[in-house]
């Protein structure tokens, strides 16, 4: 290459990327200062995700054992404690990494692309995909909102090491490190990450071949250490997966990653949806009436009966009826741990498994031996057994996902995004979690939680917030506090009663143009006023110490949103974009990709019965990159339909994040591969 050339070319790569860094610093503007969505009360999914954050932040592994602690992946907890560790908003780096791995998508596949202008189209359909500043799969604080960021890693990476499996082993090191960390990092997260395993064979058994044959070819010793290199993402996989089961080992006594995966548990709850129910109902496995007499033939079941019915109770909630209610799949095994743990089984890992590795070896008896009758099961445990009626239900669902998904059905962004506050205080853990901000309901409420010490003593203080005129909005209860008790001992002072001097007020204005007063009494005698929204933190007199640790005014988010709405109503644009082109382009995609199938099998006649070759490397590249995204795409939208008829309502796009990126990367792949096909029509070798 020449000089001048040379310049051309860096000149290029340079506009490329300051064009694909200023859509994503556009991208990031508009998603700054969104709120967030917490579901305090959502204790089994996004409670959960933040509580297990904090104890990794606070060096305490996954905290407290019970039935929630190793029930989900734990790499979403860490990506959260990593964003706090380093005071990082949540919302930001979410959709940074995104960017980034928009970008790297783009240049693993530039072998493919070739063109600038192509990098530039696909990286901008990708960047501005609907699902990454949705709701429920962004602004929500739940693992599908890093799905899409891991799912183009994967595909990303390892489609890169192929392209470039000719290149000099140096230029694999960053795919290989992109297909390794999406990897580990998204079988970590999810429990339903088996629908890469296919393209993960495919690719393995592709890669390594096609090397081989190169090896041989050219007995390049290079290419022996590619096949090598190939493995390490994989290698990585089941290093971490060592290294997290030893962690659960030490800290609760099981040897697992994940109870729900691989665990006494888990072969129980197989065991249970082997045995036959008696009656028929829709999504339902594990009856009333199949319950029963798995209790009546398993005596280590028969003792957790009771405790069935108060899980049945406690789910149905107080409008539903237990005695009658049905549990669908997808959510009764939540029934069954919580049966464990109201009968005291969860004090330990060892504990659980081995009382559920006992009640297995007696289904199993029982089934053997006639007692029970056995059914077929599927391979994946949570999945529910096979119905002759599902086939044509399942096809029916596989349609309706695929319309879901290429028309970005209920995607939105909200900028008025409402969170209930809890009266556990729920949405202020996700605030302090996430770096980012909820809002509440209550438009004239104001918030505060802090702790007040009067070193004489604490006996007969009263610490109330007032007005201006003195009216009484609220008084303190002093709650536990011997945290506080042993901070002021090291400071040298001994405070009688400081082991209740912390306080939590919510206090509800109509007039916020006044200002709002602590004060603080003993025996009615005022010591202390403080004014509310003055700088308070570690305010301290010779007499009193006032700490506030947090003051929410929720009218001052109300203007804020206010001031940004103008963001929502471009993004929801954007999306209305995607919503009337989808499927289009998805029919475009497909049609594109049929007619390359076509190509490809005219190619392959040609060379076999005529000798004569018409197929490029580039056609055949191409062909195996969309072949392997259309595949994972309809791999993954099988299980979501086959979860749908018969276990839960599975499809909703949080569920199918990783689908978007991949259905757009096949679109717009295809249609490029169309339009390069298309223009060299005329020559011999397409």
């Amino acid at each position: 290459m020449t000089d001048s050339l040379k310049k051309i070319f860096l000149k290029r790569e340079l506009l490329l990327f300051l064009f694909m860094a200023s859509f994503g610093l556009f991208k990031q503007f508009l998603i700054y200062n969104l709120p967030i969505m917490a579901v305090p009360k959502g204790i089994h999914d996004d409670w959960i995700m933040v509580h297990l954050a904090e104890t990794l932040r606070n060096g305490q592994w996954l905290g407290e054992y019970n039935d929630l602690t190793l029930t989900k992946g734990m790499f979403f907890p860490l990506y959260l404690a990593v964003c706090n560790f380093f005071h990082l908003s949540y919302l930001n780096v979410t959709a940074l990494c995104y960017t980034i791995s928009c970008m790297l998508f783009v240049y693993g596949l530039r072998p493919l692309l070739k063109k600038t202008w192509a990098m530039g189209l696909l990286y901008l359909a990708l960047l501005w995909n609907p699902v990454s500043y949705s709701v429920q799969a962004f602004q929500r604080v739940y693992r599908n909102s890093i799905s899409y960021i891991q799912v183009l890693l994967i595909f990303g990476g390892f489609l890169a090491l192929y392209l470039r499996r000719k290149e000099p082993l140096k230029k694999q090191a960053l795919w290989v490190l992109a297909a390794a960390f999406g990897t580990v990092s998204f079988f970590y997260t999810r429990e339903d990450a088996i629908w890469v395993v296919p393209f993960l064979l495919v690719f393995l058994a592709v890669y390594l071949g096609s090397v081989f044959c190169l090896f041989r070819k050219t007995g390049e010793r290079a290419y022996i250490g590619k096949g090598i290199l190939v493995l390490v993402p994989f290698l990585f996989l089941w290093l971490t997966g060592q290294v997290i089961a030893a962690q659960n080992e030490s800290h609760y006594g099981i040897r697992t990653t994940n109870e729900l995966q691989d665990s006494g548990f888990a072969k129980m709850y197989k065991s249970m949806m082997a045995v036959k129910p008696n009656e028929d109902i829709s999504g339902v496995t594990l009856t009333s009436e199949k319950l029963a007499r798995m209790c009546d033939a398993c005596p280590t079941l028969k003792e957790l009966e009771p405790y069935f019915q108060s899980s049945k109770e406690f789910w149905a909630g107080p409008e539903g009826d237990a005695d009658v209610w049905e549990v669908r799949d997808g959510w009764v095994f939540w029934i069954l741990r919580t049966a464990l743990a109201q009968a005291g089984y969860y004090e330990n890992g060892a504990m659980a498994d081995e009382i559920c590795l006992k009640i297995r070896d007696e289904l199993e008896t029982a089934m053997d031996e006639g007692t029970l009758e056995r059914q077929a099961t599927m391979p994946s445990t949570y999945m529910s057994p096979w119905r002759e009626e599902y086939l044509v239900d399942l096809f029916v669902a596989l349609g309706k996902s695929i319309a879901y998904t290429t028309s970005y059905e209920e995607m939105e962004t909200l900028v008025y995004l409402y969170s209930e506050p809890d009266e556990n205080g729920g949405n202020l853990l996700f605030e302090r979690i996430t770096g980012d901000k909820t809002v509440w309901y209550e438009s004239d409420m104001i918030e505060l939680a802090g702790w007040y010490a009067v070193y004489e003593g604490m006996e007969d203080i009263t610490l109330r917030a007032e007005t201006a005129e003195g009216k009484i909005l609220e008084t303190a209860e002093f709650l536990d506090s011997e945290d506080i008790a042993a901070y002021l001992e090291g400071t040298g002072r001994t405070v009688p009663g400081a082991k209740k001097c912390r306080f939590h007020l919510k206090l509800y204005v109509e007039d916020k143009s006044q200002p709002i007063y602590l004060k603080s009494y003993r025996d009615g005698k005022l010591l202390d006023t403080y004014e509310l929204g003055t700088d308070s933190d570690g305010f301290e007199t010779e007499r009193a110490r006032l700490n506030v640790d947090w003051y929410w005014d929720v009218p001052e988010r109300h203007g804020l949103l206010q001031r940004i709405a103008y963001k929502g109503v471009i993004l929801n644009g954007i999306r209305q974009v995607y919503h009337y082109s989808g499927g289009v382009l998805a029919a475009l995609g497909f049609g594109a990709w049929l007619f390359l199938s076509g190509l490809l099998l005219r190619g392959l006649w040609l060379g076999l019965a005529r000798k004569k070759k018409t197929l490029s490397e580039q056609t055949v590249s191409e062909w195996l990159a969309l072949t392997s995204l259309l595949f994972s795409y309809l791999v993954l939208l099988g299980g979501i339909s086959y979860s749908e008829i018969s276990g839960w309502n599975a499809i909703l796009y949080w569920y199918l994040s990783g689908a978007y990126p991949v259905m757009i990367a096949f679109e717009v792949l295809a249609a490029l591969s169309g339009v390069r096909i298309l223009r060299n029509w005329n020559r011999r070798t397409i």
